[in-house]
């Protein structure tokens, strides 16, 4: 239920995130909210990344243990890794990314992270390849969506 919640909240504060980002006034940031979610819970972090307006976006996550670190998507682990790019979230027991295939995650300050990422997979007898690389990316944390709905009503 609490997941639900969180996801909820998020959802709208994408929606409200993106509305911002489109406008005129690139400075306002009254709202503190940025359309990145980082979370860090139970030992794990993670990011959710969208890929511009696009309504793409990238995800995973990973043992707090690895953070700073390559996580190799072809070698056993404790990670999830994929999002809309890739047509779902997978685990190295589907054997889904190909050799080359990374995440990386740290975070650098309050409210900024250092992604990267590189999936590579197969469909058929076709290769693709998608990848990033961000640095001091602005994000909002689950708990940072949370009060943000709270203060907007919205529970």
């Amino acid at each position: 239920m609490g997941l639900c919640l969180v996801a909820s909240a998020f959802a709208m504060v994408m929606c409200f995130s993106f509305s911002a980002c489109s406008s005129d006034n690139d400075n306002d940031v009254d709202n503190g909210v940025s359309p990145v979610l980082y979370s860090d819970f139970e030992g794990r972090i993670g990011v959710n990344y969208p890929l511009g307006i696009s309504g793409k976006f990238v995800s995973f996550s990973i043992p707090k243990s690895q953070a700073g670190k390559i996580v190799d998507l072809t070698k056993g682990g404790d990670w999830v890794a994929g999002g809309s790019v890739v047509g779902g979230l997978y685990r190295y027991d589907d054997h889904f990314f190909q050799k080359g295939s990374y995440v990386y995650l740290l975070k650098t300050g309050a409210n900024e992270i250092e992604l990267r990422y590189k999936y590579v997979w197969r469909a058929g007898s076709t290769s693709h390849t998608v990848e990033g690389s961000y640095k001091n990316v602005k994000m909002t944390t689950h708990q940072d969506a949370l009060d943000w709905a709270h203060k907007q009503g919205l529970y």
